[in-house]
């Protein structure tokens, strides 16, 4: 099937998908065999597939998403794919508020002309370099991302400050590493956990408890927001009040974290949560302690997903910016990779919507 047996077998099979594509056999977006199926198809070893595929993607003509394939891309100019193609990691993609966040990306990007090559970490450090790897081979313009587990030492440096060093742009939404320098748009939590515990303070509340994520630096900020607001009404923040959970401790929530909510929620007459996934879990546990929010327990989360009206308690929660924020950082990604500012530091003030799960009490409840 090969046209030149002199040459390589690689470089065979790399003129053959060349000419194939050119050929418009194969277009833009379309995916290509693997490589057990083309070793088997030309009878080569899968080293020499590799070998091939893997520079063809370093000129352009593939491109690699993990986890889904090899596929054709713009071919081997460059400036066009360094000038378009943006990479996007986030920590979950199909859930809660992170479709808003993507499809605020993707609305400015499209708008501009540019294209969005999509990550997931699973908030995991193993699958954030795998992700990096991966977009380090499609030479990328820019780099969005949502830092994994940021409250902790990152392992993955090297990579972006390889990345940093070859001049392509890096914002971070939501948080940044601690000893990697870098643009960033975010909510402000601190404001967030602020208004979020000061809203409970003005009804009466004094007994209040926190549940914050201690894995991600927005658990912190946030619960930052949450001390400065006890201060201001000289109320003292008791750590036995406070529960702290981190990423696998969610996920395996009733063996990790269940019993320590039985336990601290008869304590308190208001609850501040992480985040209305964590509010929805809390509304559970209540419903098993035969005690009902706001009556018996008032309830603060942040976010204002959808989670915060689909169940029959509507949660008062502090409303993320959502679209706007992936918009926002969009906006700041173009400008730096067309030289019109260089760095950006935005806090986006975040603001509470009040509806059912708090309740104002009286200094008779309260104790």
């Amino acid at each position: 099937m090969f046209k030149d047996n002199q040459k390589p077998k690689y470089q065979r099979l790399k003129e053959y998908i060349i000419e194939t594509i050119q050929q418009k056999q194969l277009k833009f977006g379309d995916r290509i065999f693997s490589e057990n199926e083309l070793a088997e198809k030309f009878n080569i070893s899968r080293h020499t597939v590799r070998q091939a595929i893997g520079e063809l993607v370093n000129e352009g003509w593939l491109y690699r998403i993990h986890g889904k394939g090899t596929f054709v891309g713009n071919g081997p100019c460059e400036r066009w794919e360094k000038m378009h193609t943006i990479g996007v990691i986030t920590t979950y993609l199909n859930d809660y508020i992170f479709p808003a966040i993507i499809r605020g990306i993707n609305s400015v990007l499209l708008g501009h002309g540019y294209n969005l090559l999509l990550s997931c970490t699973y908030n995991q450090h193993q699958m954030e370099r795998l992700c990096l790897e991966n977009l380090k081979n499609h030479r990328i313009a820019g780099l969005i991302v949502e830092p994994t587990k940021s409250a902790l030492p990152n392992p993955n440096l090297d990579l972006y400050q390889e990345l940093k060093q070859k001049n392509i742009p890096i914002l971070f939404i939501h948080g940044c590493y601690e000893d990697f320098d870098c643009s960033y748009v975010v909510e402000d939590d601190v404001w967030a956990g602020y208004i979020a515990t000061r809203h409970l303070i003005e009804l009466g509340h004094t007994r209040i408890g926190g549940v914050f994520k201690k894995d991600d630096i927005q658990g912190h900020y946030r619960f930052a927001g949450f001390k400065k607001a006890h201060e201001e009404a000289g109320l003292e923040v008791l750590p036995s009040k406070i529960l702290w959970f981190d990423t696998e401790q969610a996920i395996n929530f009733e063996s990790c974290i269940m019993e320590c909510l039985i336990s601290l929620l008869p304590q308190c007459s208001g609850i501040v949560c992480y985040n209305d996934q964590m509010a929805i879990k809390v509304l559970d546990v209540l419903r098993r302690m035969n005690l009902s929010v706001p009556d018996d327990i008032s309830l603060v989360s942040f976010d204002d997903s959808q989670l915060a009206v689909a169940s029959e308690v509507k949660l008062t929660t502090v409303a993320h910016p959502q679209e706007r924020l992936g918009q926002q950082a969009a906006i700041a990604m173009i400008n730096m990779i067309e030289g019109r500012q260089k760095r950006y530091s935005i806090k986006m003030r975040p603001e509470l919507v009040i509806r059912g799960s708090a309740k104002k009490i009286n200094q008779r409840e309260e104790i």
